[in-house]
């Protein structure tokens, strides 16, 4: 869920973290080459160290150089026409995918609920937007916190898809989990509403924050070094191939 992170890993402004959502996910569709690509999936993965999300960097770069070397070795070599298939999607969901919701998935992590909405009041978001964005970075983590408690329930109760008792009857077992989750959507987002408002985010008065939002140094360094490998990346790979 969303917290109170500055002391976890480089610290970026919000504003900064969505201008590199933008950069990944405009230039991952770029049909350049395949190490240009490549050099887009480093981007998530380098902010992934930067952040100690160490295991999930590890498995997001190793998906993603595996689905590189597939869609390399793969896609248009000769293969049948399954394998083609197989190859040449999974080029497009993870090679053309994964990087901008590898990076979103960083921004989720590394930026507290206080932090986002300040930063949005700076970027001067109406409130009819605002509201619901606040909810939404909300409600998917608390869902993850809800499905999480659902499963241990089940589990203790041996409805897992590892016991006998979940086979007995499947979709019995599917159902003692979708209906708990799905009335725990519906009240999450009523009451994550309510709460918003409480908090007086519909209140046109100017708010103070509790926290200061602000560029800095490493805000620079971060969009700079970004443009200049993917640039180099570019260039060098345009210029060999």
């Amino acid at each position: 869920m969303f917290g109170h992170v500055r002391d976890k890993g480089i610290h970026l402004d919000p504003r900064t973290k969505f201008l590199l959502i933008i950069i990944v996910a405009t230039l991952e569709l770029a049909e350049v080459n395949i190490w240009f690509t490549i050099a887009v999936g480093t981007i998530p993965f380098v902010l992934f160290l930067c952040n100690r999300q160490f295991l999930g960097a590890i498995k997001f770069y190793a998906l993603y150089l595996i689905a590189a070397f597939i869609h390399v070795h793969f896609v248009g070599a000769g293969t049948n026409v399954f394998v083609n298939m197989i190859a040449g999607l999974m080029g497009a969901r993870i090679l053309k995918l994964a990087p901008a919701f590898a990076v979103a998935d960083y921004v989720i992590k590394s930026t507290g609920a206080s932090e986002m909405i300040a930063a949005f009041r700076k970027m001067r978001i109406g409130r009819g937007f605002l509201i619901p964005l606040s909810v939404m970075f909300r409600f998917v983590p608390t869902i993850s916190q809800e499905r999480h408690a659902i499963h241990d329930a089940a589990a203790m109760r041996g409805i897992i898809i590892t016991r006998k008792k979940f086979w007995e009857n499947p979709f019995r077992a599917l159902e003692y989990r979708l209906v708990p989750l799905m009335i725990s959507i519906a009240n999450i987002g009523e009451d994550l509403s309510a709460a918003s408002l409480s908090r007086g985010l519909d209140n046109p008065a100017e708010h103070t924050n509790y926290v200061e939002v602000r560029f800095t140094k490493r805000d620079l360094w971060a969009v700079l070094l970004t443009v200049a490998f993917l640039g180099t990346v570019y260039w060098i790979s345009v210029k060999v191939h």
